[in-house]
C-alpha cells in the first residue's frame, strides 16, 4: 500500500487493487515499511449514523456507518508513538508527508506526550501483535477510557497476548494493554480531541455514506457465498494511516457482525472548514475494497474447512511466487490461498454486478501487478458454481483446490 494497505479478520490479511497489506503494527518500536506494505460496533460510539438499505426483506438489514473511539485512539499511537518522529526527520519522503499530513498534524498538537508511561506499555505489547487482532477485540469492548475484557469476549480474540497461549496470561496481559490504553486516552484528553474535531468526522462519514455500494451489493455477495451476517459496519478513520484497510467480525447475543475498518483514500483537506474533504469520496473504491475486505469473512472459514492434507500438497505452488507476496504481508501458502480466492470472488461479484470492465481490470491488475497468478484457475472452478447455484461457494472452493493439486503435480 504506495503502497495502499488493507486486512481482515483475525488471521486474515488482505490488500485490494492498488493495495499491499502488512504484517505488524510494530515491530521494534512499530517499524514503517511493514506498515506500508500492510469496524464497528460498540457499546457506545462518539459518532454515528446508518443507511438503511432494504436488500432482501431481512429484518433491520442496513450498512452502519460509524467512527470507532477505539480505532482512533489505536491509530493515534501510531503516529505518536512512531509516524511522527520519523516525520521530522530529513530523510522523510515527501509523498508519505502529503499522505500522512493529518496524522502527522495530528502529532505536532500531542507530540508532547510521546514520553507518555502509557504510550510505552502499549507500544510493547503491541510489537508482536497484528493490528488487525487488537481491532478485532477493540471493537468489541467499551469505549476508551472504560474498556476491559469481560466474560463475553472469546479467548480466540485474546489468545494471542501470550507468545505460549497460556489464557491466564493473555487476559492478564491484554487487560494490562487496555489499562494502558484507558490511561493514555485520559492523559491526552482523547475526548477533547475527538470533540473539537467533530465536523471532520462528519465530514468523513458523510462521505462514505454518499459512496455506499449499490442495494443489491450485499444481497448479491450473500447468495454468491451463500452466508449471511446480522450488521455490515464500514468504519471510516482519520487515524488509521491513508490506504489501511482492516476486516473483522465477531458473534455476540447469536448475531454475527461483519466490519471493514480503513483510512483515507486520497489526500485530505481540513484546514478550511468551508471546504472539508477527508478523502472517502471514492466511491468505486469504496465498493471494491468492501467486496474485498467483507468477502474474506466469508471465505476464509471455507479456506479453513479445507483438509490439511490438501493444503500441504499444494504448498509447492506458493515457491514461485513467494518473493511477490513476501513485501505484500502473505508469508504462508494459506494466507496466499485466502487471498486468491478472496480476488476471485471479487472478480465474480463483479461481473455478476454488470460491472464487466471493473472486473478484467482488477482481474488483471492482480494476475499481472500483484503476481496472483493461481486466479484463473480458481475463477474457471467458481464461475461453474456461480453459473447454476448448485451445491455450495465451499464445495466449489474445495473443486477449485483440486484443480490446484493437479497443476501442483505437473
Amino acid at each position: 500500500m504506495i503502497p495502499d494497505v488493507r486486512t481482515r479478520i483475525p488471521g486474515d490479511r488482505h490488500c485490494s487493487d492498488q493495495l499491499f497489506c502488512g504484517i505488524h503494527l510494530f515491530k521494534n518500536v512499530m517499524l514503517k515499511h511493514v506498515l506500508l506494505l500492510l469496524a464497528t460496533l460498540c457499546t457506545s460510539s462518539t459518532f454515528a449514523d446508518k443507511q438503511g438499505n432494504p436488500t432482501d426483506g431481512r429484518a433491520g438489514r442496513q450498512f452502519e456507518v460509524r467512527i470507532n473511539t477505539n480505532v482512533e485512539l489505536l491509530g493515534f499511537i501510531y503516529f505518536l508513538g512512531y509516524e511522527g518522529s520519523q516525520s521530522e526527520t530529513p530523510s522523510y519522503p515527501e509523498k508519505d508527508r502529503k499522505r500522512y499530513a493529518y496524522g502527522i498534524d495530528v502529532y505536532q498538537h500531542y507530540k508532547s506526550f510521546a514520553g507518555s508511561k502509557h504510550l510505552a506499555v502499549a507500544i510493547d505489547f503491541a510489537q508482536d501483535i497484528w493490528l488487525d487482532y487488537f481491532i478485532n477485540l477493540l471493537i468489541q469492548l467499551e469505549d476508551f477510557p472504560n474498556a476491559k475484557l469481560t466474560d463475553q469476549i472469546a479467548p480466540a480474540y485474546y489468545r494471542r497476548f501470550s507468545k505460549s497461549g497460556d489464557l491466564a496470561e493473555a487476559r492478564k496481559n491484554a487487560s494490562a494493554f487496555l489499562e494502558a490504553m484507558n490511561g493514555l486516552y485520559r492523559e491526552v484528553d482523547f475526548g477533547s480531541y475527538l470533540a473539537k474535531n467533530k465536523s471532520l468526522y462528519a465530514n468523513a462519514i458523510a462521505q462514505v455514506k454518499a459512496g455506499l455500494p449499490e442495494d443489491r451489493f450485499l444481497t448479491e455477495m450473500e447468495e454468491f457465498y451463500q452466508g449471511h451476517f446480522d450488521s455490515y459496519n464500514l468504519v471510516p478513520s482519520l487515524t488509521i494511516p491513508a490506504g489501511m484497510g482492516f476486516g473483522a467480525k465477531y458473534e455476540s447475543g447469536g448475531k454475527k457482525h461483519a466490519f471493514h475498518v480503513f483510512g483515507t483514500f486520497a489526500i485530505q483537506q481540513w484546514v478550511d472548514s468551508n471546504k472539508l474533504d477527508m478523502g472517502f469520496a471514492d466511491k468505486k473504491h469504496l465498493l471494491e475494497l468492501s467486496t474485498h475486505e467483507f468477502g474474506h469473512s466469508f471465505v476464509n472459514p471455507c479456506v479453513d474447512s479445507l483438509p490439511e492434507m490438501l493444503i500441504a500438497e499444494t504448498q509447492p505452488l506458493f515457491d514461485p511466487i513467494k518473493e511477490a507476496m513476501g513485501p505484500q504481508g502473505y508469508p504462508g501458502w494459506k494466507t496466499c490461498l485466502y487471498e486468491h480466492f478472496v480476488r476471485a470472488g471479487e472478480v465474480v461479484i463483479a461481473r455478476n454486478l454488470g460491472h464487466s470492465e471493473d472486473a478484467e481490470r482488477i482481474r488483471n491488475h492482480y494476475i499481472t501487478n500483484r503476481k496472483f497468478i493461481y486466479l484463473d484457475t480458481l475463477i474457471v472452478e467458481l464461475e461453474k458454481y456461480n453459473a447454476t447455484r448448485k451445491g455450495s461457494c465451499r464445495q466449489a472452493i474445495t473443486s477449485a483446490m483440486l484443480r490446484l493439486r493437479e497443476v501442483a503435480k505437473r
